[in-house]
């Protein structure tokens, strides 16, 4: 796969694929690259959840997806559709027959509004990207859109509105093009002292963020001794970047990346006053 430019961090170009009007090119070629960490942080944003629920028993968790694109985690935890799920509906074999936007969001409406959806949870999607964050809304995947770069700017009085309620922040790519403004920002409007679960690359460091929630009063873990696999390496060039990426920071490549994938670490946050284990092997960062 060649066809890939290197940004400035060092990781393939795919803005193309989160700016157009339907998300079957994201799909598409995030199966080509083998893409697993949504599928990957499902169990554990479950027992966030449920660990959540016993601190807080109110009728629904509203959950924001930090860099939520399409909204591919609100389809798979409040829709309940697996990460291969969703390469089959949005593969060429499915939607051949639907050629335009319109045919494939009148398709998704169905869909996504189905039995299977989960009314416990209200999905807030937060993304820069108009042309997702609007699919994704207009298709009923996610509840409501932001569309915004919180690290620019803090949120607009309606914005700030969608992010009171907030009691789970997840992110599962968006860590290394957001950092501690963003969090602040999500903080400044929050009412409930949400709870964060992220899964960030290891060449992104964490710390800045790490201290800006401290800062908040909160404890920051990390699953200790795991990683998981985000996607494979679209090229040579990639790999070589990130390697070199990985070899200043310190950090040994042995079974992750050496081996072609990208890597990620999950991210526990919590109010200090909320704090219990619930999963094994957390440590504090």
């Amino acid at each position: 796969m060649t066809e890939f430019d290197l940004d400035q961090d060092g990781k393939i170009d795919l803005n193309r694929i989160y700016d157009q009007p339907d998300p079957r090119g994201y799909y598409q070629t995030l199966s080509r690259l083998d893409y697993q960490i949504p599928s990957a942080a499902e169990p554990l944003f479950r027992k966030t959840l449920r660990a959540l629920r016993r601190r807080r028993p109110v009728k629904a968790l509203t959950v924001l997806d930090v860099g939520s694109s399409y909204g591919i985690n609100a389809a798979i935890l409040k829709h309940r559709y697996s990460l291969s799920g969703l390469f089959d509906i949005y593969g060429p074999e499915a939607t051949e027959a639907l050629p335009t936007p319109e045919a494939l969001v009148e398709r998704d409406r169905a869909i996504f509004s189905g039995e299977r959806s989960d009314d416990s949870l209200v999905t807030v999607g937060l993304d820069t990207s108009a042309e997702a964050i609007g699919y994704a809304a207009d298709a009923g995947i996610i509840d409501r859109g932001i569309v915004a770069n919180f690290e620019e700017r803090a949120p607009t009085e309606t914005e700030a509105a969608d992010i009171a309620r907030v009691d789970l922040v997840v992110s599962t790519g968006a860590i290394g093009y957001v950092d501690a403004p963003t969090f602040d920002r999500i903080l400044d409007a929050a009412s409930r002292r949400p709870w964060f679960a992220m899964f960030a690359l290891r060449m992104f460091p964490v710390e800045r963020i790490a201290r800006a929630l401290k800062e908040r009063g909160y404890s920051i873990l990390k699953l200790h001794g795991e990683t998981f696999r985000q996607r494979r390496f679209a090229n040579r060039d990639e790999r070589e970047e990130v390697l070199t990426r990985l070899d200043e920071l310190g950090i040994d490549p042995a079974g992750c990346e050496r081996d072609g994938w990208l890597a990620a670490e999950f991210f526990l946050a919590r109010p200090r006053e909320e704090a219990g284990a619930f999963l094994p092997n957390l440590v504090s960062v």
